[in-house]
């Protein structure tokens, strides 16, 4: 009877293009889902129009070549800064090493979550 092992017979590199509503599923998702229980978005400071949802907001100025900041819930004085390359490493980050939830079109809050952590810290600190 054969028997397989987990050797490593190759690498497969995937691309997928991201789209700008890519870059807005992983930022609404994250921001008013995901990222809550470890981050809040800094927007003090931001010249938007009232009716404008935060988290559009945001993803209107990473795909416009700005950032955003985010700081940690239970400090403050903690904060880290997004821009557009970032959150395309961490999306990268999150399809090498967590596969199984990489799809966007299937993606939830945990999804999110991890791609931003991804982005801002490399590897998932939170949760």
């Amino acid at each position: 009877m054969l028997e397989f092992t987990n050797n490593i017979v190759a690498v497969a590199k995937v691309e997928r293009k991201l789209t700008e509503r890519d870059v807005e599923s992983i930022m609404v998702g994250g921001i008013e889902g995901g990222i809550g229980y470890w981050a809040g978005l800094d927007n003090e400071h931001w010249k938007k129009p009232n009716s404008e949802p935060n988290s559009m907001w945001a993803t209107k100025l990473l795909l416009d070549g700005e950032k955003v900041t985010f700081f940690d819930v239970e400090d403050e004085e903690e904060r880290w800064d997004l821009d557009l390359e970032k959150l395309i490493k961490g999306y990268e980050l999150n399809f090498n090493k967590r596969a199984w939830d990489c799809s966007l079109e299937d993606g939830d809050a945990g999804t999110y979550d991890a791609i931003i952590q991804l982005a801002l810290f490399g590897k998932i600190v939170y949760g």
